[in-house]
């Protein structure tokens, strides 16, 4: 450690004048971008929905099934490239990087208005997937090189919380947008063209605006910069490791961990994308509302879920605890599905009720996730590439989403919940048994002697190789 920075006692972290200026302004710097970059990407991605309301399916003649696979197709091109985009992500320019998938998807996006025919509205969906792919796991691992694990959670929340924002926003926007009388764009067209642009825009702030590494980041002092340097290695201790190996990326792939969390991923994304892409339909089945009103009546449950996130987030940092929050937000969303599966239709208040429990915990439950698996990875080529294929893998619940709630359900839609019910306490479940793994692998570690240690190390290729499964990390419970 250099000898001009005082070492920080952990337990302390928060009460240190120079390590509070420090997160302060990290925070300023970094977290403002990122959550505009995932909002955009997020109205990008969910406008569909108020597209439908607006004509699209009308104007483009297409099916209900057709219409149930644009948004299926989205994450069939979100599941391909996300490890291919980290890997360079990790090996090339984390700002440039991002910045150049963010241009790619808002031409995708503004695209969106020309869209005529079932193949084309497939075509640019599964191309804006492929080009948001690279987005939320490479935020997840820029934001490791930024936070130590006990900050994490709250700063992936911050930015995860503008999913909801955008989800309000989409409504809001969606409703200016319904007032525009156009003679040549349809109102959808508007709608796509509107809310690209600004992507487009984004992009070339990203270019010059983020920082790649905290060795690189112009707005730290020499002081703060090597405070921050130290105080990362001190939390990874000795699964800190800043080596790239083709090895290193094929651990991860053998790792068990990763495809436990990537399940418990699925189970989450198939409730949350299904409220994401159903929401304005399942308030319209409701009966209290035109579709001018459904798309304000979208904007509470987004509000809600916004703070939340945001709540919960900073519980889960400050107990430094993952999976009974985890378990908490799914008892919310049971909550709210069981609410709309049994409560009378004429209880129209009740009704709109669960929706905002629903979306409240299906939110809230990813910024939970997301910090837990990016804290039991250690070393930035395990972490960047674990992120990556466990929302990979993950996101083919968005195809699964797609499909589970169908017009021909209405106005109950119970086949649709009654499979979220089913994942999400599936996930619950999961989420314990892989707790209760942890807390057995920290106390086999803790018993262990040196020679122990030693043998566990060469076990897996040696301290560079070992990441967190070295025998003197402790996971994140």
């Amino acid at each position: 450690m250099s000898s001009s920075v005082t070492p920080i006692d952990d337990k302390n972290d928060y009460n240190h004048k120079e390590n509070r200026i420090l997160i302060r302004k990290l925070d300023l710097h970094i977290l403002p971008l990122l959550s505009i970059t995932y909002l955009l990407s997020y109205i990008d991605r969910a406008n569909i929905a108020n597209a439908k309301l607006a004509g699209l399916e009308h104007d483009a003649h297409l099916t209900s099934e057709q219409y149930r696979w644009s948004l299926s197709i989205f994450f069939i091109g979100y599941a391909i490239f996300e490890v291919p985009s980290n890997i360079i992500l990790r090996r090339w320019s984390p700002s440039k990087w991002i910045a150049l998938i963010v241009f790619c998807w808002g031409i995708v996006a503004v695209s969106m208005a020309a869209v005529r025919t079932a193949s084309t509205l497939l075509l640019c969906r599964f191309l804006l997937g492929t080009f948001e792919a690279g987005l939320f796991p490479g935020l997840i691992y820029y934001t490791s090189l930024w936070y130590k694990r006990k900050e994490q959670a709250l700063r992936l929340g911050c930015f995860w919380s503008f999913s909801a924002i955008a989800g309000a926003f989409s409504g809001l926007l969606a409703y200016g947008i319904l007032q525009i009388k156009s003679p040549i764009l349809a109102q959808w067209q508007l709608l796509f063209i509107i809310e690209g642009i600004p992507t487009i825009i984004l992009a070339f702030i990203c270019w010059f605006c983020l920082p790649d590494s905290p060795e690189q980041a112009r707005f730290l002092t020499d002081k703060q910069r090597q405070l921050q340097i130290d105080r990362l290695a001190e939390d990874a201790g000795a699964s800190n490791n800043h080596s790239f190996s083709w090895l290193q990326v094929l651990s991860v792939f053998t790792d068990w961990k990763t495809y436990a969390y990537a399940i418990i991923y699925i189970f989450g994304t198939i409730t949350l994308q299904g409220v994401t892409l159903y929401l304005p339909s399942l308030i319209h089945a409701m009966g209290s509302s035109t579709p001018v009103q459904t798309q304000l009546l979208t904007v509470p449950p987004y509000i809600a879920a916004f703070v939340s996130i945001l709540i919960i987030s900073r519980s889960s940092d400050y107990f430094l605890e993952r999976t009974f929050h985890l378990v908490f937000t799914n008892l919310i969303t049971i909550c709210g599905l069981l609410i709309l599966m049994f409560v009378n239709q004429q209880h129209v208040y009740i009704l709109y009720m669960g929706i905002i429990f629903i979306t409240c915990g299906t939110y809230a439950n990813v910024s939970v996730k997301i910090a837990w698996f990016n804290n039991n990875f250690a070393s930035l080529t395990r972490r960047a590439v674990a992120s990556a294929l466990i929302v990979s893998v993950g996101s083919l619940g968005g195809i699964i989403s797609g499909q589970i709630y169908t017009d021909n359900q209405k106005p109950k839609y119970y086949l649709g919940n009654t499979i979220a019910l089913s994942f999400v306490t599936l996930q619950t479940i999961l989420a314990l048994i892989l707790r209760l793994t942890f807390i057995f692998i920290n106390r086999r570690r803790s018993r262990m002697n040196q020679e122990e240690i030693d043998q566990e190390i060469q076990r897996y290729g040696g301290n560079e190789l070992a990441g967190d499964r070295h025998p003197e990390f402790r996971y994140t419970l």
